[in-house]
């Protein structure tokens, strides 16, 4: 089943990637974990869905807990509800 809500979280997690990466480069955030640059870029850009592995060596190279990346404004609950026909 395609869902857009999954998309519209996808575009969430990647904004937020790229408000906590602010100005540093995607080489010097690759430089500090095991994921280039490229890769990188294109979880901030939303154009792959990236492995877990990947994600977490993105919070690595911007030092923040992986849980700082999907902290995002998005009402689970409600989506939740909507699915659950509530």
């Amino acid at each position: 089943m395609k869902d857009d809500k999954t998309e519209e979280i996808k575009a969430l997690i990647a904004k937020r990637l790229k408000n906590i990466k602010g100005d540093t480069p995607y080489d010097k955030i690759s430089g500090k974990c095991q994921t280039t640059s490229a890769r990188i870029s294109d979880v901030a850009n939303n154009n792959i869905d990236c492995q877990l592995t990947t994600f977490i060596n993105i919070a690595i190279g911007l030092r923040v807990h992986p849980k700082e990346l999907l902290s995002i404004d998005f009402d689970f609950e409600k989506y939740y509800d909507e699915l659950d026909g509530k």
